[in-house]
C-alpha cells in the first residue's frame, strides 16, 4: 500500500470513501489532479470498477471497503496532502489539505502550484 507520507486520510473520510464504494459497487475510487479551474489544477474523482491494470501497490491506500488509487502522474503535486471528511451545517465534503500547493480557489477544488 502507498507509503504514508504521500497522502494521508483520516478516518472519516476513510468511511466516507467506504460508503460510496458499497453504494456504487465498485472496487474503489481515485484521486487525479486535471488541468484547469480558476486556481490551474482540479482535483478529480472518480470510481473504479476494478484495480487500474497499470497500478502498483504504492499507487493505493486500503480503504475499509475497497482502496483509494492515486494516479502516479500526479503524485508530486499531491506529495504530502491529507484527505478529510467535513460535515457540519455548511454542507459535506471532501476537504484536501495540499501542502504544495501556492493557492486554492474559494471552494478548494482546484489549487496551483
Amino acid at each position: 500500500m502507498m507509503k504514508p507520507d504521500v497522502v494521508t486520510i483520516t478516518d472519516k473520510a476513510n468511511k466516507h470513501l467506504s460508503k460510496i464504494v458499497i453504494k456504487n459497487k465498485v472496487k474503489g475510487v481515485s484521486l487525479s489532479v486535471d488541468g484547469g479551474g480558476c486556481a490551474g489544477f482540479n482535483y478529480k474523482w472518480d470510481l473504479l470498477e476494478e484495480q487500474p491494470k497499470t497500478a502498483e501497490e504504492n499507487d493505493m491506500i486500503g480503504l475499509n471497503e475497497g482502496f483509494l488509487y492515486i494516479d502516479p502522474f500526479v503524485t508530486m503535486y499531491i506529495l504530502g496532502t491529507q484527505i478529510d471528511f467535513i460535515d457540519d451545517i455548511a454542507g459535506s465534503y471532501l476537504k484536501i489539505v495540499n501542502p504544495n500547493a501556492t493557492s486554492e480557489c474559494g471552494c478548494g477544488e482546484s489549487f496551483s502550484v
